[in-house]
């Protein structure tokens, strides 16, 4: 770019053109991206924009959509570097966004009239019982749906509810874990107003989650992780700190995506927060290097914001925990790391956390503590893959004797018939 361009979009345009080269983008395509980039920088340029950001970035797409370009391909160019230029600086594109013209809200069914108004009395019986409002949506969800599906069999009643539709029903559900006990608590809500006459949700079958095997890595290959990350970048300085943050803690990615100033202290190095997942109030000691990597990414990588998250997005917006756990995955792609078969997001981070507590020897109840386990039981699920741990555990192998020694002693097939 010509030396008149401010040093911040030279710099940018040089560590760019290193990273599309990263990716894989072919030689002949760089000229597409260069050639998009030097139009961004003076629209930035020309707009009073000294730095580049994801709302800049839409707002200059937005531009070339109304130039009026011949054709799709230099509106498909333009969009394709936005997104690169976004996963370059921020880790993800960002181009889910509303304001990139590309957001679809998803639409959910309604209640059949004839069910609507018992059924919003159910919904309003659960909000009391103290589920969170993630679970009363799954509730409102699926039974819904269900609700939907006996409309269209012509139930008009719930006096006209059958077990032949419920069984239908669970045939069709694809979560068989959630419907049967969601459909359980609701029939029997149902014949205890006197709805329905009988609760035929006694007839579904009790289904078992299978338990996961937790996927874990060693120590060596977490440090992989961790130094794959370039930490001259903000998106490198915040993933490395929720790396870190997982691998050094065993904190969830929902409590990380949450995490506000006021629930850290570093002159103490304390975390306090309330546990997203089980509500639980949780206060943990903070390792000087995680502490260091926070704050190096909220004082020299974090955009100025009056966010109170502490890991935002690079448009001033908190991370979502699904974004947590693809910043995960996306580092563990980048680390070269041999994942084969493994599991490679944030839950096989905490589950590497939790499993190297148990090969230290920590007691169940400080590892049950630590990692925010309910139930003992769930952290005793990790000692399978406490390797070392196990090994000291191996009995020796018995010597053979009585027949089988015999056996294995003679080359007589006649001994064969014993067996």
């Amino acid at each position: 770019m010509c030396e008149t361009i401010p040093e911040y979009w030279q710099n940018l345009n040089v560590n760019f053109a290193s990273y599309i080269k990263e990716k894989g983008v072919k030689p002949d395509e760089q000229g597409y991206y260069k050639t998009s980039f030097r139009k961004l920088a003076e629209f930035a340029l020309k707009n009073g924009h000294a730095e580049y950001t994801p709302d800049v970035g839409a707002t200059f797409f937005e531009k070339e959509e109304n130039a009026g370009y011949r054709g799709v391909a230099t509106i498909s160019r333009r969009r394709q570097m936005l997104k690169r230029l976004n996963e370059h600086l921020y880790g993800c594109t960002m181009w889910h966004r509303a304001n990139y013209g590309r957001h679809y809200k998803l639409k959910h069914p309604q209640c059949p009239e004839q069910f609507s108004e018992e059924f919003e009395n159910f919904i309003k019986t659960l909000g009391k019982t103290g589920l969170k409002d993630v679970t009363v949506t799954m509730y409102r969800r699926l039974l819904t749906k269900m609700l939907c599906e006996f409309a269209e069999e012509g139930v008009g009643s719930w006096s006209d509810i059958t077990a032949k539709h419920l069984t239908a029903a669970y045939i069709r559900s694809k979560s068989k874990y959630h419907f049967v006990p969601y459909v359980r608590r609701f029939f029997e809500y149902l014949s205890q107003a006197g709805f329905i006459a009988y609760n035929y949700s006694s007839i579904l079958p009790p289904v078992v989650k299978p338990q996961c095997i937790p996927s874990v890595y060693s120590q060596d290959e977490i440090k992989q992780l961790l130094d794959s990350v370039d930490t001259n970048t903000p998106v490198g300085k915040r993933d490395c700190a929720i790396l870190m943050i997982i691998s050094g803690m065993g904190i969830r990615a929902s409590d990380i995506a949450f995490m506000r100033f006021e629930n850290v202290d570093f002159t103490k190095r304390t975390l306090d927060f309330t546990q997203y997942k089980t509500g639980v109030d949780q206060r943990l000691k903070l390792p000087i290097d995680v502490a260091n990597a926070m704050l190096d990414y909220i004082e020299n990588g974090r955009e100025k914001s009056e966010n109170p998250c502490i890991f935002l997005n690079g448009s001033s917006q908190s991370l979502s925990i699904d974004d947590v756990s693809s910043i995960v995955q996306r580092r563990f792609k980048d680390s070269k790391i041999e994942y084969g078969h493994r599991k490679h997001g944030a839950n096989a981070l905490r589950s590497s956390y939790a499993s190297q507590l148990v090969e230290g020897n920590v007691p169940y109840r400080a590892a049950q503590v630590l990692m925010g386990h309910l139930r003992p039981e769930t952290t005793r699920h990790y000692v399978k893959f406490a390797i070392e741990s196990l090994r000291r555990c191996a009995l020796e192998v018995p010597l053979p004797g009585g027949h089988f020694k015999s056996y294995l002693e003679s080359e007589d097939d006649v001994l064969l018939r014993i067996f």
